[in-house]
């Protein structure tokens, strides 16, 4: 065991000793750094909306996965009835209105898949359509297709499959990986706001050991000063300092109230019972080395991420406005058997071969270059984006950088503020001793008082530095330094 250890575990008992007895007396729940994180992240009202978030991106990229599947379709016309009058022409040229009406009934059944690598669409049919005149001889004829298969396909053009195949695989990671960060965000939360109360616990106790210390102090000052030892000046700066701790006792215990109040709130705790905290009393001691953090926070981080995903997007505009000033060709192919007939019961018969092809092409004459402008803003744009993404890039490693070295000064630092919290609280017990006894004057007892109640409160705020500096570099490489383990999660449990 190190001497910080020893140090901290030595705090830690004088404290805990005393918030147990507190909490076994108002029915407090005792609760530790590791065990605040683990109900943070598992069920504090952040940490659920981070769930439904994911979710939501989980159920996005289901979707996209199945537009790339079979699709079946049925579409059907049940009842169509046309009574209208329209112009034809008969025989001798000349056109004439006739009444026409009809009643038409059809359905097909159709199955699609898309063809990502070429951006076409293959499609299997059957239909049957159904037209019974009302008028004349009132006959009721047939048109079946019992198959017919075909495929659309757009020629030089944009092929949208092609880009959302390469995006929204890494759009889904980078939701995995979001989800990951934003539960290390909610930990240091809870960090933070359990080192809020633990202060505030802190302040507590420190004002009460002050408000009864200057309370005994103040009575012992009222002896000498009848005794004639002090003078009156003296009496009344420790009246004044008795006073000044009982206002701050009744401070620090309406801010304790606050600071427990807002972690059940973040924790989502709904029971009447109120918090007290135990201080970790055992700090992992290990260097990390900004190689491992870099490697890992580029691999891991869902910024890495971002940033590829961003460059496919430039690429994909850029591509998409050359296509857009290109002329546009589609080809469109059926093959299939169909057959008219008057009736059901031989509409299978002799069925007759359907054949269709066609090219549909579009070519921009005149555009007074509006083609070629977009062309050449989704270019200018790729490349600013080219250049954002690679400031960003060494942005991000340089945070990474600080983070790292910031929090491998931490075990000195933790060191350094324990030694003076113990050298202050023995200094103030010295210097308390030899006032009783007239030794020191009032403004030496202050002056300890005051760098002891400092020094308590440097090494609280040194704990809290530590563990935040220590999350915020597994937010930024989403690795577990003191497992030496990627920090993963159950994502098929999270939508269940």
């Amino acid at each position: 065991m190190n001497t910080i250890q020893r140090i901290g575990i030595s705090i830690f008992i004088i404290f805990f000793g005393s918030v147990q007895s507190m909490a076994q007396g108002n029915d407090e729940r005792l609760l530790s750094l590791n065990e605040v994180i683990d109900m943070a992240v598992h069920k504090s009202p952040r940490a659920i909306m981070a769930r439904h978030t994911f979710r939501a991106s989980y159920w996005s990229f289901r979707s996209y996965k199945a537009n790339y599947l079979p699709s079946l379709t049925l579409n059907s016309t049940p009842f169509d009835l046309n009574r209208s009058y329209e112009s034809i022409t008969i025989d001798d040229g000349s056109d004439q209105f006739v009444e026409r009406r009809s009643m038409t009934n059809s359905g097909s059944l159709e199955i699609s898949q898309r063809v990502a690598p070429t951006g076409g669409n293959l499609y299997l049919s059957s239909s049957l359509e159904r037209v019974q005149l009302l008028t004349g001889n009132k006959t009721t004829t047939y048109l079946i297709a019992p198959i017919r298969i075909g495929y659309r396909q757009p020629l030089v053009t944009y092929n949208a499959y092609r880009w959302e195949r390469k995006i929204e695989p890494l759009k889904y990671k980078e939701a995995e990986r979001n989800y990951l960060l934003t539960l290390e965000e909610i930990s240091r939360m809870a960090i933070s706001y359990f080192f809020d109360l633990a202060l505030a616990q802190i302040n507590k106790e420190i004002s009460e050991t002050n408000f009864h210390n200057n309370d005994t102090l103040y009575k012992i000052a009222e002896g000498r000063y009848n005794m004639g030892t002090i003078a009156k000046d003296e009496l009344l700066q420790m009246e004044l300092s008795y006073l000044t701790s009982r206002k701050a006792f009744n401070e620090a215990d309406l801010n304790l109230r606050v600071a427990r109040f807002n972690l059940k709130s973040f924790l989502g705790l709904t029971d009447e019972k109120s918090l007290s905290l135990v201080i970790p009393s055992e700090i992992p001691k290990f260097k990390i080395n900004v190689d491992t953090a870099l490697h890992y926070a580029h691999e891991q981080h869902p910024k890495m991420l971002s940033l590829r995903r961003q460059r496919i997007e430039a690429n994909r505009d850029v591509a998409e406005a050359r296509a857009e000033n290109l002329f546009n060709a589609n080809l469109n192919a059926t093959l299939g058997l169909n057959k008219f007939s008057e009736g059901l019961d031989n509409a299978f018969n002799n069925l007759e071969n359907s054949q269709m092809v066609s090219v549909g092409v579009s070519i921009p004459i005149l555009d007074w270059g509006v083609g070629k402008g977009r062309y050449e803003m989704a270019k200018s744009q790729r490349e600013l984006s080219l250049v954002n993404i690679e400031q960003e890039q060494v942005d991000f490693d340089q945070e990474v950088y600080l983070e790292v070295a910031r929090f491998n000064m931490q075990d000195e630092q933790l060191l350094i503020a324990a030694k003076s919290d113990t050298i202050a609280q023995i200094r103030y017990s010295i210097t308390k001793q030899r006032f009783k006894v007239g030794k020191v004057s009032i403004l030496d007892l202050n002056v300890a008082l005051q760098e002891k109640d400092v020094s308590r409160r440097d090494y609280i705020a040194a704990l809290r530095d530590f563990w935040q500096n220590y999350y915020r570099i597994r937010g930024y490489t989403l690795y577990n330094f003191k497992r030496k383990q990627k920090i993963e999660a159950d994502f098929t449990r999270l939508v269940e």
